[in-house]
C-alpha cells in the first residue's frame, strides 16, 4: 500500500562563509530575478536580520520568500501548490544567480525541509492512528491523562551512516486543520561543501530529502495502517 502525499511546504537553507550584507548588490540580484517570472520576487525589503525578497500571498498562510542573511540563503515556498520540480528549479537558479552576484564561491552545507500530508487508509482520525498504532497500542494507557487528546506527534533522527553522509530528522504529527490527515516533515542535512559551479547538486539533495519522506517514512506508516 502506498500513499499519495500532498506536499504543502518546502524550505532550503544554503550556508556560506559569513559576509556583511550589501543591499545594493541584493537590489541588483532582485532586479535580475524579477525579469524571470518563474523564479522572480515582487517585493524587496531590508530588515534587521537581512534582506528579504517575497511574493504577495494569494491565500492565507501562503509564503514565497528568499531571505539573504549574513551566513546563509533561505528559500521558502509554503501552501502555494509548488511541486518538487518547481522548487528545485527555483533553488538552483536563485543560488546560481546569487553566488556570483554576492561574491560567494562555496556553499559550506545545505539543509532542506519537506512537509507533506497523508491520510491513513483505515482510520478516519489521524489522532487515533497516531495514538493506537504509532505511540501506544491499546487504550488503557491513554486513560491516565483523564482527558481527550487534541494533538500529538513523534520525532525520529536518522544520523549519517557509512557512505550516507546526510542525516534526516523526521516528525510525524496530527494536523489540526484536518483531523483525518497526518502531518509529515523531513529535514535533510548535507554537511559537504559545494562549489559555485556545482550548485545544480542542490536539486539532488532536495530530491533525496523528499524521497526519504515519501519512501521509507511512508512505507513505515503503511505497515501500521491496517484494519
Amino acid at each position: 500500500m502506498t500513499y499519495d502525499p500532498r506536499t504543502i511546504a518546502f524550505t532550503a537553507e544554503i550556508l556560506h562563509p559569513p559576509q556583511q550584507l550589501r543591499p545594493d548588490l541584493l537590489q541588483g540580484l532582485h532586479n535580475t530575478l524579477y525579469r524571470q517570472p518563474a523564479i522572480g520576487y515582487q517585493n524587496f525589503q531590508v530588515a534587521q536580520d537581512g534582506v528579504h525578497l517575497s511574493n504577495l500571498p494569494q491565500a492565507p498562510g501562503q509564503v514565497s520568500m528568499a531571505s539573504f542573511l549574513w551566513d546563509r540563503i533561505v528559500l521558502r515556498e509554503e501552501l502555494r501548490g509548488t511541486t518538487l520540480e518547481d522548487f528545485a528549479t527555483r533553488v538552483v537558479n536563485v543560488a546560481s544567480a546569487a553566488f556570483p552576484a554576492l561574491g560567494h564561491s562555496t556553499a559550506l552545507a545545505q539543509q532542506f525541509v519537506v512537509r507533506s500530508l497523508i491520510s491513513p487508509r483505515h482510520f478516519r482520525d489521524g489522532r487515533e492512528f497516531l495514538s493506537r498504532r504509532l505511540v501506544a497500542p491499546g487504550t488503557e494507557s491513554w486513560q491516565a491523562f483523564g482527558r481527550p487528546l487534541q494533538a500529538g506527534g513523534v520525532r525520529f533522527l536518522f544520523p549519517a551512516n557509512g557512505q550516507q553522509r546526510e542525516s534526516y530528522q523526521v516528525r510525524i504529527e496530527t494536523w489540526p486543520q484536518d483531523v483525518q490527515s497526518l502531518w509529515l516533515e523531513n529535514t535533510g542535512s548535507f554537511p559537504g561543501p559545494i562549489g559555485a559551479a556545482d550548485l545544480p547538486q542542490l536539486a539532488s539533495q532536495l530530491d533525496a530529502t523528499y524521497r526519504f519522506l515519501t519512501g521509507p517514512v511512508s512505507r513505515f506508516l503503511a505497515t501500521l495502517d491496517t484494519p
